[in-house]
């Protein structure tokens, strides 16, 4: 799990980034899910409107925390299954992740259910047979369940550019900015947490917080 004892404030930028198209995605689902929780609390999965989701839902998906290291895909719109060329319900958050980035992923999802924690990580495809290389990114935003307890993710991967014939599956970009937001709720009152690096992950993975 990441060290968050470090604090930082100050903030990276990096090449990663999509096109505004698929930005606006990310930024529809962060702002239904701010809606629903006004920002006093972590809203409940119960509160998800999917036909609220507008322009998002293809790209959405509805994670569930059923134990430690057990987080599974219960809902997914249909450009993760174009993307993934299967059905990915009921199939653990690592079906997103090539083998080599498979265990950093789980870790990340792993805190930011224990913190909780808004989640943004940049990913690419590399190119394959029947496939161009892809950028893509993910963003994960925390629900309760019906006990009060963080169990449960919404998310959406967004991908630039058509897609190839083959399936894609991601690793974490190089050099990329991971944010990670503890949410320590009011908002007003979170703190900016710093990780230290994560074992197995790329070492030009960063952590940065975004308390805007």
């Amino acid at each position: 799990m990441f060290d968050r004892s470090d604090t930082r404030s100050d903030h990276h930028t990096t090449a990663h980034r999509l096109p505004q198209a698929e930005q606006a995605v990310l930024r529809l689902l962060e702002a239904d899910w701010r809606q629903m929780c006004s920002g006093t609390e972590i809203p409940v999965h119960a509160q998800l409107d999917p036909h609220a989701l507008h322009d998002a839902l293809p790209h959405a998906f509805l994670l569930h925390r059923t134990a430690p290291s057990a987080v599974r895909i219960r809902v997914a719109g249909q450009r993760l299954h174009d993307l993934l060329r299967i059905d990915p319900r009921g199939m653990s958050f690592g079906t997103f992740f090539t083998a080599a980035a498979r265990d950093v992923a789980m870790n990340i999802v792993e805190s930011a259910f224990d913190a909780p924690a808004i989640v943004g990580l940049p990913l690419t495809a590399a190119r394959g047979l029947g496939r161009q290389p892809m950028k893509a990114e993910l963003l994960l935003l925390p629900m309760r369940d019906a006990a009060g307890q963080t169990t449960r993710m919404m998310g959406a991967l967004v991908a630039a550019g058509p897609l190839g014939n083959r399936s894609y599956r991601f690793d974490i970009a190089e050099d990329a900015t991971l944010r990670f937001d503890d949410l320590d709720l009011p908002f007003a009152d979170r703190r900016s947490h710093r990780a230290r690096p994560v074992p197995g992950q790329r070492p030009m993975l960063r952590l940065v917080v975004n308390n805007g």
